[in-house]
């Protein structure tokens, strides 16, 4: 498995861990966190601290506003990698 297939599989692992009720052929890397009845301010932290923990990176609050869809956080990631 390729390091981006790695990295993708993490973040889809984060995802279910935040969003329990979430099911794989729900899942969409461009799905907008309005798309998720129960993505809030609660649940962004939780993506982020997942986040953070998981893959040793800081988000600064533009970095965690920005966040929007499971593709944003994997470009972030990317990013700071």
């Amino acid at each position: 498995m390729s390091n981006s297939n790695n990295l993708k599989s993490e973040i889809k692992n984060i995802f279910f861990g935040v969003f329990p009720n979430l099911k794989e052929e729900e899942f969409d890397w461009e799905k907008h966190q309005s798309g998720y009845d129960d993505w809030d301010s609660f649940a962004q932290m939780q993506l982020i601290t997942a986040t953070e923990s998981k893959f040793k990176i800081k988000f600064d609050i533009d970095d965690v506003i920005a966040i929007t869809c499971a593709n944003d956080l994997l470009k972030f990631i990317e990013s700071h990698s």
